[in-house]
């Protein structure tokens, strides 16, 4: 496997690497600054992980089947009760599931 990797590889991995340590140092850095964070930055670093995941879901299920949509489905329904996290593991499930067996 390391026979493969070459050295512009390995230099891309260690500057993608950097970039996002400073990239989070810099968020930590700006937040640290206020004391009360303010109610809309807050609203806005809430969101962040839903447009992260919708970004990622929502091409998957265009170009996908029906277990997609019956996944996505899923998802939003267990979005309402769950915690994110647990919502989002709890659809990975069901896409498993569905694609397991065969719809």
């Amino acid at each position: 496997m390391f026979e493969t990797l070459e050295a512009s590889l390995l230099l891309l991995i260690v500057i993608g690497a950097i970039v996002t340590l400073l990239n989070r140092l810099a968020g930590h850095y700006v937040l640290a600054r206020f004391e009360p964070i303010p109610y809309r930055v807050e609203a806005a670093l809430e969101a962040v992980p839903v447009a992260v995941m919708i970004t990622l879901v929502v091409p998957a299920t265009m170009d996908g089947g029906s277990a997609e949509w019956i996944c996505l489905a899923a998802a939003i329904l267990f979005s309402l009760r769950l915690p994110f996290v647990v919502a989002v593991f709890a659809a990975l499930g069901v896409l498993l599931a569905l694609r397991y067996f065969g719809l």
